[in-house]
């Protein structure tokens, strides 16, 4: 009787173990790419190319609001020639969702800049996925639409 009892508590703490440990994990997941979005963000003002070499991989395919397609040697010319310049960025509404090493984020981004001298301010809404290769997160994919006001 003692060695069922034993087991069966063995058991509820195995299973309890198992179930717990992805939710940490993604809650955790969860919170990193949201810094990471706002660092992004932040690094894109302040450090303009350098913040596509440290957040975008190689191979990123970014849609801006016009439809126009980009990679990561467009996105670090544009920031570097001065032809795309933010003065402020404000994320807000972030959400994750994390499928092992991919995670969606989604949110709201009200900027101040311009691009080749035309005026993007206004409130946006963004699409950013996320993977994680060799340890490292990097955004793989990223879309925006401007809000309609």
């Amino acid at each position: 009787m003692k060695y069922m009892l034993a087991v069966a508590l063995l058991g509820l703490i195995a299973v309890s173990e198992v179930t717990t440990r992805p939710v940490y994990a993604m809650a955790s997941t969860e919170d990193e790419i949201k810094k990471l979005e706002q660092d992004w963000a932040q690094a894109t003002m302040k450090e303009g190319a350098a913040a596509a070499d440290r957040y975008e991989a190689d191979d990123i395919v970014a849609t801006d609001p016009g439809g126009r397609v980009t990679d990561k040697t467009q996105d670090k010319n544009d920031l570097s020639s001065g032809d795309l310049k933010f003065q402020s960025m404000e994320l807000g509404d972030l959400k994750v969702a994390v499928y092992g090493n991919t995670a969606v984020a989604t949110g709201a981004n009200t900027l101040k800049g311009t691009y080749k001298g035309q005026d993007l301010s206004g409130k946006y809404r963004f699409t950013d996925t996320w993977v994680k290769r060799n340890g490292k997160w990097q955004v793989v994919a990223s879309q925006a639409t401007k809000v309609q006001q």
